[in-house]
């Protein structure tokens, strides 16, 4: 008979491996890992485990002709101001946002505040990489976002159909992401505030005048 303590390291173990594949899964330049920071994703792991945020996962077609989607092209067109994406270079990644702001076309025209967010129902989209840290962040300084929704990369072996994710918090667990992230920004200043002081007569001291 299995012990308690190994279903449970078997159940952390499997959503951690889920999440690698889910939040991380572009490869190539810029690529991350949840298992670069152990602390925000044993917290993000726990979350999900004991129900605290609500995971569900959506099937969808992938068009390979995106491009020749009027609707698609038009929020896309609209969008990329907004940001740091090149409009017309035929990207792989230009396709796999167009075909996840067409799944939400019927929520309107996002916006983008640092990612792509949908004000009328408080969800943000994310086509890339994030981290659980950076989930923690989102949520803390977003409160009006209700419900995030990851398109990992679409083109995965043993995927008929590619999905993607949404990621839904409770109150609680919203309230554990930010006593972390101000743990985390405490830490940060605790520690500068130590290398300030070690570096006194070694580095001189900023002017402030020239500000």
């Amino acid at each position: 008979m299995e012990k308690e303590p190994d279903k449970k390291y078997k159940t952390m173990k499997k959503i951690m491996d889920a999440l690698e594949d889910i939040l991380c899964s572009y490869q190539g330049r810029g690529h991350q890992s949840v298992y670069v920071d152990l602390d925000s994703r044993a917290l993000f792991t726990s979350l999900i485990a004991y129900r605290q945020i609500q995971v569900e996962n959506y099937r969808y077609d992938y068009d390979d002709n995106i491009r020749e989607d009027e609707e698609a092209r038009r929020i896309y067109r609209e969008l990329t101001p907004q940001t740091r994406w090149r409009v017309g270079q035929h990207t792989q990644i230009e396709a796999i946002r167009m075909n996840a702001l067409k799944q939400f076309a019927s929520l309107g025209m996002p916006t983008y505040q640092g990612q792509i967010y949908y004000a009328d129902t408080g969800s943000v989209l994310i086509c890339g990489e994030i981290l659980p840290y950076e989930i923690f962040q989102l949520f803390t300084d977003m409160p009006e976002v209700k419900k995030l929704y990851v398109f990992p990369y679409p083109f995965r072996e043993g995927w008929e159909k590619p999905l993607y994710f949404s990621f839904e918090p409770t109150e609680a667990a919203r309230e554990e992401m930010r006593k972390y992230v101000d743990k985390k920004l405490d830490e940060m200043f605790r520690i500068m505030r130590e290398k300030s002081e070690s570096l006194d007569g070694i580095i001189p001291k900023v002017n402030e005048d020239i500000f």
